[in-house]
């Protein structure tokens, strides 16, 4: 099955988005700072109030660490300084009762150049005296703030995207399709890093992703876009204004709207920095306009009775529009904030399926997407296991449970496969709740063949998974088709050599058949994965054992007994190993440690007797 309860859920949030938003949003707060007060007459107040902000910025950069915040505000300061040492020092005027010492202070290039020199500093990360660790290292140690951003290379996101292409080259795969696309073409080279199992919603950067999800069209709309932009900064830098007014809106609008948009070519941004990003744009080309750098032409639509019917319908559509997008935005929002506290409390201690189902079932009535459905499907899931292994109540109604929670489970499922049917998840869903169908004592008709085709549907949306071929693996199992699951794990391992969960149900095939050299292989290979997992090596040292490797059994039985001392059964058969080794006064000591933890064993009081007179016939039982 799987889990419910623990959801994660990631806390590193706030309005602007993830820590990530929130660096770059610093660094571009930093960097209208050093505008304002370079360009500006600001009286003192607001100029010390601008100067918090400055400060203040820079720290929350500087403690969230983002390279690429860093990146792009060190363009934006040598820009700042190369525009404030050529242009603007001809509109800047020292103040007269500024004391010489402090008019370094005051210059517009300032800050920039501190701006700059922090930049470069953290872009270097130097190791810091005294402590051998680098500067990254030690700001996140000392704030406990782990900011790291994970994402497919920029030549994996090309290559995707030429896939993607290659199959739907005009229009692409459509809008935020990245991850169906990434689960599809990821190279399956990726399955030996410890992402395998993530799913990314974007690429290298948001506007290298759009080259798969908006194919041809998108991308020349996009290169029109940007190819504007950079024609009229051109046009407005050999027009500069004498407003200091327009002059500041024109530069922090320039510099704001190359920063975001460079920025998205980096990483994926939150919308709420998209959306910055576009509102700055637009105050960029409203300013170059006003400075008549560019033609505008003036349509009055109230001039006769025919146009002015067609602009009242065009305005009412738009109205229309507007308010309807409002409204499914607000349920969308209104959907996940609910979401959102159902999650919170699958990751609070003790709380049950019941206000779990409670807090998700609001989330209906606004805007359900796939991912709630299949949270529901989940949740009913459990109760159905809950209920088949219940032996509180009665077995009429643990029946009438399990019946109704399947049934709501299998609906919300085949919900979310409606919805989305491109979705892996979804799909790996319904095949799960039919593998659990499949063996005895259930063994409901149909729900092999409906297993089969779900986890076969999942399998065309994720062919490089190792995962879908050891579930299929499971279901084989259920069927008691051993030749079949071996084969099918097999093909998980081409898949992903290291998967631990694979060698588990390998090794597990393996004991169950008797084949305690295969076993053996298998659970080695497993330990070598998971090494601090004691359980893991308890059970290699009882393969160890029954197969007769007394002393390495005793060595492994020895090593788990030294990182978990009142590990009894590891201690047992630690002295089961040592008896048969012949080492009859360690195996006594053993024993007797033992049997201070368990005073009342018989069965251990008659073995410390018997190895106090020498002999062993114990092991024979």
């Amino acid at each position: 099955g799987f889990p419910v309860l623990g959801i994660f859920f990631d806390k590193t949030t706030s309005p602007i988005g993830n820590w990530t938003d929130l660096a770059v949003a610093s660094g571009l707060l930093a960097v209208s700072s050093a505008i304002s007060l370079g360009i500006l007459p600001i009286k003192k107040f607001f100029k010390i109030f601008i100067y918090g902000i400055f400060v203040f910025s820079v720290i929350l950069l500087s403690i969230l660490n983002f390279y690429v915040a860093f990146i792009f505000t060190l363009g934006a300061s040598i820009i700042i300084i190369v525009y404030f040492s050529t242009v603007e020092k001809h509109f800047f005027v020292d103040l007269p009762e500024s004391p010489s010492s402090l008019k370094f202070f005051l210059k517009p290039n300032f800050l920039p150049i501190i701006l700059a020199i922090i930049s470069i500093v953290f872009l270097i990360n130097p190791t810091v005296p005294s402590t051998d660790k680098d500067l990254k290292e030690v700001v996140s140690n000392a704030f406990n703030i782990s900011n790291i951003e994970v994402r497919p290379s920029f030549s994996t996101t090309l290559n995707i995207s030429k896939a993607v292409l290659s199959n739907e080259a005009f229009l692409g795969s459509g809008p935020n399709t990245f991850m169906h696309d990434w689960l599809v073409y990821k190279p399956v080279e990726v399955n030996v890093t410890p992402f395998w199992g993530t799913n990314f919603l974007f690429g290298f950067g948001f506007i290298p992703t759009q080259i798969a999800s908006t194919g041809i069209v998108g991308i020349l709309l996009w290169l029109s876009l940007f190819l504007s932009l950079v024609f009229l900064l051109v046009k407005s830098l050999t027009k500069i204004p004498e407003s200091r007014n327009v002059r500041f809106i024109l530069i922090l609008s320039c510099i704001a709207t190359l920063y975001l948009w460079a920025s998205s070519f980096m990483y994926a941004p939150s919308y709420t920095l998209l959306v910055l990003a576009f509102i700055f744009s637009g105050i960029f080309v409203a300013t170059v306009s006003q400075m008549n750098v560019i033609q505008s032409r003036v349509i009055i639509l109230s001039k006769n009775s025919t146009t002015n019917f067609f602009s009242i319908i065009v305005m009412l559509v738009f109205v229309l529009g507007i308010i309807y997008l409002g409204y499914i935005s607000f349920n969308k929002n209104i959907s996940a904030i609910y979401f959102n506290k159902a999650i919170d409390l699958s990751n609070t201690p003790e709380t049950t399926i019941e206000s779990i189902e409670s807090a998700l079932e609001k989330v209906f009535k606004f805007a359900p997407t796939d991912i709630h459905y299949v949270a529901l499907s989940r949740i009913n899931f459990v109760k159905a296991q809950i209920a088949s292994t219940n032996a509180e109540n009665t077995p009429e109604k643990n029946l009438s449970v399990f019946k109704d929670s399947i049934s709501k489970s299998i609906e919300a499922a085949n919900m979310a496969i409606k919805i989305n049917p491109s979705g892996y998840q979804n799909w790996m869903t319904l095949g799960i709740i039919y593998d659990f169908l499949v063996p005895a004592p259930l063994n409901i008709s149909g729900a092999y063949e409906n297993a089969v085709l779900a986890y076969s549907e999942a399998e065309k949306r994720n062919p490089n998974s190792p995962e879908v071929p050891l579930f299929l693996a499971r279901l084989e199992l259920g069927r008691g088709n051993v030749e079949s699951a071996r084969t099918l794990i097999r093909k998980s391992l081409v898949l992903k050599e290291d998967y631990a969960d694979a060698y588990l149900m390998l090794t597990q095939i393996e004991v169950q058949d008797n084949n305690l050299k295969d076993a053996i292989a298998s659970a080695e290979r497993l330990a070598l994965l998971i090494p601090n997992n004691s359980s893991i090596y308890f059970e290699l040292g009882l393969l160890k054992y029954f197969n007769k490797d007394y002393a390495e059994s005793a060595d492994i039985f020895a090593l788990i007994l030294n990182s978990i001392p009142d590990y009894a059964n590891a201690q047992y058969y630690l002295g089961m190993s040592l008896a048969q080794l012949g080492k009859l006064a360690e195996a006594q000591q053993q024993f007797e440690a033992l049997s201070l933890t368990n005073p009342e064993n018989e069965e251990i009081r008659l073995i410390i007797e018997e190895l106090k007179k020498g002999t062993r016939s114990f092991l024979n039982k």
